[in-house]
């Protein structure tokens, strides 16, 4: 693709006919609901000067490059128009099901000078994808980060952004794994495709590349041996990097931090035996990027969680809400065995997004009407997919588990229901959203944050 960018020069890459702009190169993907090579007329008359696509078309009133891969090929691309910004950064990618997020945020207060790529600034920056931006957009920032004098960038693997190529030319030096349990397969097929997914991250690893692995996950031995790098392990109870000592706080742990060079005390300012793992995850990454061991305690003693994640909220009755992202099973549980010795009355306000599996949404009512004393089902991206649809098999799960809810689309309206039924004592989850601003609807983008919606209902919000 270099010698594709010399001969035309273009002033911008694009892969979205609607946001082509004079002078830009196109890249014709291939989707799964709406294939690009349909759009190039409309890209070439908003100004492209060239196209790439995969199928044998044309001719076009603009250069037209035929490639067996168009998004490759986009990958490819990036990295040279940036000038392979990630080779000459000390680029970190975080995979796994949950934990991503807070790994990545933890590592940009354990590093100095390192910027970050999470869903959130995704979120917040209206970028490409959910969690893991299309490859120009990753090669831009990583560029960004770089002009801006950063020496590490840090972002999010995610298994659908690794199939897609979103980070091909991205020069890792150091991958972490978190966990994995089962997701996205409706994409990927079956769970063997969504580890295949996740272990390529560490399979890109050169020999003087490390690779960080939740040694207590079942799935470690398969990370240990994708690679070539260096490989290091942690875990609450075993590993290289691991907690001693551990003591549950009131809203955090005190441990003693073990790496291989030594120990030293943690105050962790949040609680989860889940923010504990990623804790040591993101530790584990930075003590082999050279960080000390005392250096490191001290800055997770400062450490903040990402926004949307655990956050408190005080309600006017005396209840505490609390807001979080947690939308997988596995999430859902952690969290709300959390709370569950925590609250008199445990109330969740949730929904399950659209093109999510039946058996998923079946098993996130279970866990409710396991752990949860009412469950207000709501909507929660819904997509194209009916929303009373996706209720009623989140309410299949509870009447399985006998747990009592009750069900309210709207979700402004659910919030305050839950807000409304609180008292002193009860523990109201939002899950699901966490940061998110928006509902995505069968209308379109509509905006949205439980965030605001709280405070809107009265709620104050906890100090950090």
């Amino acid at each position: 693709m270099e010698a594709v960018l010399r001969e035309l020069a273009p002033r911008g890459l694009a892969w979205d006919s609607r946001r082509v702009r004079p002078g830009d190169l196109f890249f014709a993907l291939p989707g799964q609901v709406h294939d690009g090579h349909r759009f190039i007329p409309q890209a070439i008359a908003r100004g492209a000067v060239g196209v790439v696509g995969e199928q044998d078309l044309g001719p076009f009133a603009v250069p037209y490059f035929r490639v067996p891969d168009a998004r490759a090929a986009l990958a490819l691309a990036a990295a040279a128009f940036y000038r392979h910004p990630t080779e000459k950064l000390i680029t970190i990618g975080v995979t796994g099901t949950d934990g991503k997020t807070t790994v990545v945020h933890l590592l940009g207060q354990l590093l100095e000078n390192c910027v970050t790529l999470t869903t959130v600034r995704v979120a917040e920056q209206g970028l490409s994808c959910v969690t893991t931006p299309e490859a120009p957009d990753v090669q831009r920032l990583a560029a960004q980060a770089l002009a801006a004098g950063a020496r590490f960038f840090a972002l999010e693997a995610s298994s659908i952004g690794l199939v897609q190529k979103r980070l091909l030319g991205v020069r890792f030096k150091v991958a972490v794994f978190t966990n994995l349990t089962p997701e996205h397969l409706e994409f990927h097929g079956s769970l063997d495709s969504y580890l295949a997914a996740k272990l390529s991250l560490f399979e890109g690893l050169t020999p003087s590349g490390w690779g960080i692995v939740n040694g207590e996950s079942q799935y470690n031995s398969h990370f240990l041996r994708a690679s070539s790098a260096r490989t290091l392990t942690y875990g609450v109870r075993a590993g290289e990097v691991r907690a001693s000592a551990v003591r549950e706080l009131d809203w955090g742990w005190a441990f003693e931090l073990i790496t291989p060079a030594g120990r030293a005390p943690v105050s962790l300012p949040f609680p989860g035996r889940f923010n504990l793992e990623n804790a040591l995850g993101a530790a584990a990454a930075a003590w082999a990027l050279g960080v000390p061991t005392p250096q490191i305690a001290d800055r997770l003693s400062r450490a903040r969680l990402p926004t949307g994640r655990l956050e408190r909220y005080l309600l006017a009755g005396g209840a505490l809400a609390v807001v979080d992202y947690a939308h997988t099973p596995a999430a859902l549980e952690a969290v709300l065995s959390l709370l569950r010795p925590r609250a008199r009355r445990l109330v969740v306000v949730l929904g399950a997004p659209g093109g999510t599996p039946r058996e998923e949404r079946l098993q996130l009512g279970k866990l409710m009407g396991q752990l949860a004393d009412l469950a207000i089902l709501t909507s929660d991206n819904p997509k194209g997919e009916p929303p009373e649809e996706i209720a009623q098999q989140l309410a299949l799960g509870l009447e399985e588990a006998r747990g009592s809810y009750e069900l309210e689309l709207d979700r402004k309206a659910a919030l305050r229901q839950a807000v409304q039924l609180a008292g002193p004592g009860d523990v109201v989850l939002v899950a699901g959203k966490g940061h998110e601003r928006w509902q995505l609807t069968a209308q379109g983008r509509e905006p949205h944050s439980d965030r605001e919606a709280l405070l809107k209902l009265g709620a104050a919000k906890c100090p950090t």
